[in-house]
């Protein structure tokens, strides 16, 4: 698995679902997940994503440390997203690279 999937599913360990129906995914992180960040450009990576058809909006609350996701659950299978933040961590790597396989050819 790539490098940055490696690193994508290690942060999940400060993520939980706060709530996920098909199409929007809330999810709720500890403080602990913005110190993990500050080694990536967040921003940088929120703009790319806004460019990402498949994604419709993001709603980002550092008040109440959430993330709301809006998504094309046409294109994201829910059930992808369920097996990213599941409890079984093999299926979470594999979720992740799948997801980053499509959303690749999105992505200039």
């Amino acid at each position: 698995m790539p490098n940055t999937a490696t690193e994508i599913v290690k942060l999940r360990q400060w993520v939980h679902v706060a709530h996920h129906i098909p199409g929007r995914i809330r999810l709720k992180f500890n403080s602990a997940l913005v110190t993990q960040m500050a080694r990536f450009k967040t921003e940088q990576i929120m703009e790319q994503a806004n460019r990402l058809p498949p994604l419709k909006r993001f709603q980002l609350n550092t008040g109440s440390n959430s993330l709301i996701l809006e998504y094309d659950h046409g294109t994201i299978h829910p059930g992808l997203l369920d097996r990213l933040f599941g409890e079984c961590q093999m299926g979470a790597e594999q979720a992740c690279q799948e997801l980053i396989d499509l959303l690749a050819p999105h992505y200039q």
